[in-house]
Parts: structure tokens; sequence; C-alpha cells
């Protein structure tokens, strides 16, 4: 996987389009639910042999864990980052192993 940063005005223009669809999807969660699902079509429908898909959506629930980790220490990290790097626009970013 390539390097991402995810920015707060990605998340915005998503969870938007997932309201404009469903308008439950206001809840997080089902809107979390919706993001994995399109995420597990996506693989399973990809034109890759089974198992190659399979190692892909692996490394994507580990990625998963992985960014979910970050985004709930975030705040004790918070501080350190904005005086290292004021005016930073991105939400967080992520390299995977």
């Amino acid at each position: 996987m390539t390097e991402i940063i995810l920015k707060p005005e990605l998340l915005k223009g998503l969870q938007k389009v997932l309201v404009e669809y469903e308008p439950k999807n206001e809840d997080p969660i089902l809107a979390s639910q919706y993001l994995s699902a399109v995420v597990g079509s996506i693989v399973a429908t990809a034109d890759i042999p089974k198992k190659d898909r399979d190692d892909i959506l692996k490394q994507l629930i580990e990625f998963t864990q992985y960014v979910y980790d970050q985004q709930s220490n975030a705040p004790q990290q918070d501080n350190a980052q904005s005086t290292s790097q004021p005016g930073e626009d991105a939400y967080g970013k992520w390299k995977p192993e």
C-alpha cells in the first residue's frame, strides 16, 4: 500500500455522500458499516486471483486497526504534533508496515 494523508475534508465529503445515499448514515457506526461493505465488495470483485484478494483484505483489516489505534491515541499526540508542525492541514498520516 502507498502512504496516504487523511484530511478532515475527505472524511466530511465521504460522510456527506453516505448521508445523501441513506440519511441514517448520520450515525457514524452505520456509515462505517457502509464503508466496510464497500471495501469488501471492491476487493471481492477485483479481477485478481482469490489468494491475492484474501491477502489484500487481510492487509486492509490490519491497516484499519492501525489507523484506529493511531486515532484512538491522537489526543495525546496532537499537542506534540501541533508544536512541531504548526499549520499542518492533515488529519493523520499513516504508512502500513
